[in-house]
């Protein structure tokens, strides 16, 4: 019984690059510890667009989830886990300010500048994270030495995949969802347990496009008692692969 009343605290280590094709680096991360939110967005829309709208993201949603957070400091604990509703509604909001932000600059639903966005809200006093992601930035799990996508992709590529690999495999970049390309949009949002000694790792397509899961599996292997390390380990390992995009990383380790 004693076990439920042990504290599960969290680390939190990012790193972005611009890689070694791209001229500006689009993505954003936020780390921000005091309210244990990490957010990472990798922006699309050419230079400027894609930086801003991933700007936006990262921004919105932490002014949202913090607000959220004083606001309910004193709530009832019985509460079920209004801080999904929260994401949600933190999510709608960017998304919606980035497709004004396309039609005030007369563009056509589709067109102009997103972002994609994935992240984690530890909840510590519920031993809980909330996972949320939209397009192809990914959420994985590092637990005893196995690695686990624990993140969905928004993405054509995806989509063949869960239809058995049927017809011709279509390019890896092509987004099904992003945030501001049209005004509404459907998260993924999911509770995950918190377990000492795990660690997540949210990274944008950039590193994944780069290197394979088992490659990061060996990276997270090697540098497991050194955390702080492994963000820019896995974008030198992605530079050395290429480094074809924006590499961005956060990882969060739970003690």
């Amino acid at each position: 019984m004693l076990s439920r009343f042990l504290s599960i605290k969290c680390k939190a280590y990012g790193m972005t690059d611009t890689g070694r094709s791209r001229k500006h680096n689009e993505d954003n991360i936020l780390l921000n510890p005091e309210n244990t939110l990490f957010i990472l967005a990798d922006g699309m829309g050419g230079h400027q667009a894609g930086e801003i709208a991933s700007k936006m993201a990262t921004d919105i949603v932490r002014n949202a989830l913090v607000t959220h957070k004083k606001s309910n400091n004193h709530a009832n604990s019985d509460i079920e886990f209004s801080e999904v509703s929260a994401v949600t509604a933190a999510i709608e909001e960017t998304n919606i300010k980035i497709s004004q932000a396309n039609k005030d600059r007369g563009l056509l639903e589709g067109k102009g500048m997103g972002t994609t966005i994935v992240g984690c809200w530890y909840l510590p006093e519920k031993k809980m994270s909330v996972i949320f992601n939209v397009g192809d930035s990914r959420a994985y799990s590092y637990y005893k030495q196995k690695l686990t996508q624990i993140s969905t992709d928004h993405s054509l590529l995806q989509l063949w995949k869960d239809k058995c690999f049927e017809g011709d495999k279509p390019p890896a970049n092509v987004l099904t969802k992003a945030l501001g390309p049209y005004p509404e949009v459907a998260p993924d949002i999911s509770l995950y347990p918190a377990k000492k000694g795990e660690k997540l790792l949210l990274c944008s397509d950039g590193l994944t496009t780069m290197i394979s899961d088992e490659d990061i599996l060996d990276m997270l292997i090697q540098f497991e008692r050194s955390a702080e390390k492994i963000p820019e380990q896995l974008i030198i390992e992605a530079n050395l692969a290429g480094g074809e995009d924006n590499i961005s990383i956060i990882l969060i380790e739970f003690t």
